[in-house]
């Protein structure tokens, strides 16, 4: 899916009309304005990334020896689509003018990675106008352009993948050096658990912080906050003030508030202060199980989104009450997106997987194309988007879907097991990458896939439900005896 991305308009004026133009010259050619009007405008436009740095080259048509460099602020990753700068020529150039735009990754001493050229005439009356684009490709939005795009990203389809990035315990090569997990980024990681909380039968974990997540459950009434302590044990403090049989959770990363919904409808808040009661919203859904929930914080605001069993997309601008923006034809298992421009829910309507994505006109949200599922294939159950380029969804008897530049294909399911019968249902999937894709199997087991071939993760026997991380080096999972799992380094 081609991602064009308009972030930024740099405005390059020459020749103005000043009476002290030798002064004025003194450093480098100064800003028109209303009363100095410029003659030529250069429009720049960004396809495809958001550079670091940005500076404009003019050189006389006429004398090549007469040349400077001008820079353009770069767009912030949630600046304005606009920028404007004028500028005066200096004294003795001709009216033509070659001006010369380059784009750098990350900062001005990256790699550049897009330029473009054009002349202007500067005209006796009026402006003229150069337009240039920049165009690369970014489609992790990590900052690192693709190497195919003359950048230095080996896999622009993962955020965890970029010369930036430490080497990791991840089964990724982070740093684009050519080797994954080197020694000793692994030394003592594996799984620890938690104690078993009574009463809790854990149904979602929703990490919001470095070693800090929550884990909700559908009896009892029991939420609880577990934090990972620097000595490798963990600090598990429950609640019993959310009453409802909570299902799905998401907790807001500035300060850990937890956001849940339930199987029977029903979604409530809560801080992490024992003090402060849990908050259940008027939300009616007809007793609709509330499957999934996914949550984004920006501008200072938080919006959740969650899907449930009657097809409906329910959207919750915090402090506000929850609203539902859309119902579709499907039992909706699961939602995920990096925000919500790139939103995808799956389930199944009648004995058909299905998938929906959200469209950016804000219209009706539109059913995506899925490959022909196998025979038993009936449904999707989880979701996770890795970056706008890259998603992968999985299923009944083992589906695995992948969604590579707007289009879904079908790789390799789990495998069918040595005594025959069919492969197990896949009920949740993380993802973090094309070789880092950790799934949860209905045997209760945690198994990964590499891009070509499954293989063991961790062996369970206490009926798995979940998995969720931040950072593809840390992972949450829970079970229905109570029981938290984590893998990850020591806390510090």
């Amino acid at each position: 899916m081609k991602r064009a991305v308009a972030v930024g308009l740099g405005l390059l004026c020459i020749t103005c009309t000043v009476p002290d133009i030798e002064e004025l010259e003194e450093e480098r050619p100064s800003g028109c304005d209303t009363s100095h009007p410029c003659q030529v405008r250069v429009l720049l436009t960004y396809d495809g990334f958001r550079p670091g740095c940005v500076t404009l080259r003019l050189v006389d048509a006429e004398d090549a020896s007469r040349t400077f460099e001008l820079p353009v602020e770069p767009p912030g990753l949630g600046g304005a689509a606009t920028a404007e700068v004028g500028f005066v020529r200096r004294a003795g150039w001709s009216d033509t003018v070659k001006v010369t735009a380059s784009a750098r990754e990350r900062s001005c001493s990256g790699q550049e990675v897009a330029t473009a050229s054009a002349q202007g005439v500067v005209p006796e009356e009026g402006t003229a106008t150069v337009e240039l684009e920049l165009s690369a490709r970014d489609d992790d939005g990590d900052g690192y352009v693709s190497t195919a795009t003359r950048g230095t990203d080996c896999d622009d389809r993962s955020a965890s993948v970029s010369p930036g990035v430490e080497e990791r315990c991840d089964f990724l090569d982070n740093n684009c050096d050519g080797r994954e997990d080197p020694a000793p980024v692994c030394d003592g990681i594996d799984w620890k658990t938690t104690e078993t909380l009574p009463g809790a039968s854990f149904r979602d974990v929703a990490p919001h912080a470095r070693n800090q997540a929550w884990f909700v459950s559908d009896s009892n009434d029991v939420v609880a906050h577990v934090r990972r302590e620097t000595d490798g044990g963990f600090n598990v403090e429950p609640f019993t003030d959310c009453h409802g049989a909570w299902s799905t959770a998401w907790a807001r990363p500035s300060d850990g508030r937890v956001f849940m919904g339930s199987w029977e409808g029903r979604l409530a808040t809560r801080t992490l202060a024992a003090g402060e009661p849990c908050a259940l919203t008027s939300f009616d859904g007809g007793g609709a199980a509330i499957q999934d929930l996914v949550g984004f914080e920006a501008d200072g605001g938080t919006t959740l989104y969650a899907v449930n069993e009657a097809g409906d997309i329910l959207r919750w601008d915090y402090p506000a009450e929850p609203v539902r923006v859309e119902r579709v034809n499907a039992d909706l298992r699961a939602i995920h997106g990096l925000d919500p421009r790139t939103l995808i829910t799956v389930g199944q309507t009648g004995e058909v997987p299905v998938a929906y994505h959200v469209n950016a006109d804000g219209g009706p949200w539109l059913r995506e194309a899925l490959p022909p599922p196998a025979g038993g294939q009936l449904a999707l159950h989880a979701v996770h988007v890795v970056a706008p380029g890259l998603a992968y969804a999985t299923g009944d008897q083992g589906l695995l879907l992948e969604r590579a530049a707007g289009t879904w294909s079908t790789k390799p399911p789990y495998p069918i097991f040595v005594d025959g019968g069919v492969s197990p249902d896949i009920i949740d999937v993380v993802a973090f990458g094309q070789g880092a894709v950790i799934a949860v199997l209905a045997t209760d087991d945690i198994v990964r896939f590499d891009g070509e071939t499954w293989g063991d993760f961790r062996f369970g026997t206490q009926g798995f439900t979940t998995l969720e991380g931040l950072s593809s080096d840390e992972l949450w999972s829970a079970t229905l005896d109570g029981t938290g799992f984590y893998w990850g380094p020591r806390a510090r």
